[in-house]
């Protein structure tokens, strides 16, 4: 990974991501899947940077009086080779990975946005609005025409009183 993509990923606050994108269940956990694979091919490749030093086999073979021992594990340090993989596989599935992930990101934004613009209109209606108290009979009438037509089959019916009123809201007659 260049030099500029390690910075940018160890820059990332992960709790603070983490509880922003809480909502979204995959993003959050493809994200830490990223987050943890990142932080174990960190840990590999310190690990071999640190591990590729030389052995001073002569330092041993003076300070210990087993001079055998120090031939046999110096011929089986010799014997080992150091294979070079091909990382491209690897780093194109990162790259993917990366490209879904922001791809996801954008698409939450967009979601967001477009939820944060309802919600504001919402409000700058419920702002607009009218006390119920100042409401009149044409306002109900205009915005439930079916009213005027219930209204009228339960007066030719000789019903003046709604199904239902009464248990919803109990009379405070004292009787």
């Amino acid at each position: 990974m260049s030099t500029a993509g390690r910075k940018f990923l160890t820059s990332i606050n992960w709790p603070v991501v983490s509880s922003v994108l809480s909502k979204h269940a995959e993003i959050t956990k493809s994200l830490g899947a990223f987050r943890k694979s990142y932080e174990v091919a960190e840990g590999e490749l310190t690990q071999l940077k640190e591990a590729n030093r030389p052995i001073d086999f002569e330092y041993y073979r003076r300070v210990l009086k087993n001079t055998e021992i120090v031939d046999r594990l110096e011929k089986i340090a010799k014997a080992q080779n150091i294979t070079k993989v091909d990382l491209s596989s690897q780093l194109e599935t990162i790259s993917a990975f990366e490209a879904k992930a922001v791809a996801s990101a954008e698409l939450y934004v967009k979601e967001t946005e477009a939820n944060l613009a309802d919600l504001s209109e919402t409000v700058k209606n419920i702002d607009q609005a009218r006390p119920i108290t100042q409401l009149t009979v044409d306002d109900v009438v205009k915005a439930k025409p079916e009213v005027v037509q219930r209204t009228e089959e339960m007066v030719k019916k000789g019903q003046y009183t709604v199904d239902g009123y009464d248990e919803k809201f109990p009379s405070l007659v004292m009787i």
